[in-house]
């Protein structure tokens, strides 16, 4: 057993997005996107993977295929891989997402940190 916290992975982006990996194996990817106010997540897929969001802080608009939807704190989300998705964080506070990516995609660069 492994125990995270989300707390420590949390944090205020230096720049408008922060991505913190909690966990990465074969079969999951688990992180925790920040995203500062004002500040969107641009258009994208996860071609095969299966994309769950929780709405850990925050309120956003998502776009699912040309479609938005109004999420918020509590908010769980499953998008399909060939889904394009973006998100904009509407409120006034940082969004915290906890995001699982199952399976893991294959380019390496999707299990690391990043800031940008």
């Amino acid at each position: 057993m492994e125990r995270f916290n989300l707390d420590n992975y949390s944090t205020v982006p230096e720049k408008s997005i922060a991505k913190r990996v909690i966990y990465s194996d074969q079969n999951t990817l688990a992180f925790v996107l920040n995203i500062s106010p004002g500040e969107s997540l641009p258009d994208h897929t996860h071609f095969d993977s299966t994309v769950l969001l929780q709405v850990v802080n925050g309120t956003a608009r998502l776009i699912v295929d040309e479609q938005s939807y109004n999420v918020q704190e509590e908010d769980l989300i499953k998008i399909d891989g060939p889904e394009t998705m973006a998100v904009h964080n509407t409120g006034g506070e940082n969004l915290v997402l906890y995001v699982t990516i199952s399976p893991l995609p294959a380019d390496e660069k999707y299990a690391q940190n990043a800031d940008f």
